[in-house]
């Protein structure tokens, strides 16, 4: 072969050979998910918890992401076809192993209950233990649905705003959300000295992940570069320095 046939030859190779170069750029798209991910359309830029968590961890191994908005039912295709590397913040389904690789997880969503300091939520460690409480939730969230499935009493709210003000100044006992959000939004509201979040004991977190599409060029590395980048991350502390920048370190 030619030196000339070979000069043209390795960058072609190099392309198919599924090496995670320092100037390639892989985009993922995700979703408003606050506190996880931050991507309305008021906000110039996307960031949040997990958009930061991923670009630190592959930023410590020299790998370039970017993030764009996507609707997620277009996201999901757009993965099955292997025309996008991925997204940020999904879950494990049995669905999404064919399709989908998971990183470590990034994250997780916990349930939880926001009340007053001087409510003792010591005894609630399952949904219905709820019950014996009046419970507040914000209408059509995915809280809601699960009172309604478990046939427990509770309030809606048009919005979480509302929903606060309602445990704050309205005798109600519990405003049933997620850790991360109730969190956020103490924080964002300055609400901190005023309410506490509490896990539900008996429940187990659910993990988040980067997930990237099988299909798409170096998905395997990808992975692999994530997962390596992740354990640095926490193993420097800048895991850590990230989550509490967005959410209220808790005493309690």
């Amino acid at each position: 072969m030619s030196k000339f046939l070979t000069s043209l030859m390795i960058p072609l190779m190099l392309s198919f050979s599924g090496i995670v170069r320092a100037n390639d750029v892989y985009t993922f798209y995700v979703v408003d998910y606050p506190p996880y991910i931050m991507a309305s359309n008021d906000d110039t830029t996307i960031h949040g918890i997990d958009v930061e968590v991923v670009k630190a961890a592959f930023d410590s191994q020299e790998v370039k992401v970017i993030f764009e908005r996507l609707p997620w039912k277009r996201i999901i295709r757009s993965m099955q076809e292997g025309r996008i590397a991925g997204t940020v913040s999904c879950s494990k389904r049995e669905l999404r192993e064919s399709f989908m690789y998971f990183s470590d997880p990034i994250s997780h969503v916990r349930r939880a209950i926001l009340s007053k300091n001087n409510l003792d939520t010591g005894s609630i460690r399952t949904l219905s233990d709820l019950n014996r409480y009046s419970v507040v939730t914000v209408s059509s969230w995915g809280m809601q649905k699960e009172l309604v499935n478990s046939d427990i009493k509770h309030r809606s709210s048009p919005d979480l705003v509302s929903a606060l003000k309602a445990v704050l100044y309205r005798n109600m006992d519990i405003l049933y959300m997620a850790e991360y959000p109730a969190l956020y939004y103490l924080k964002k509201l300055g609400m901190q000295t005023e309410l506490k979040v509490s896990e539900l004991q008996g429940e187990k977190p659910l993990p988040l992940h980067l997930c990237i599409s099988q299909k798409f060029p170096n998905s395997e590395r990808l992975k692999v570069a994530m997962n390596k980048g992740l354990r640095a991350i926490k193993a420097n502390g800048l895991y850590d320095s990230i989550v509490s920048k967005y959410l209220q370190a808790s005493d309690r």
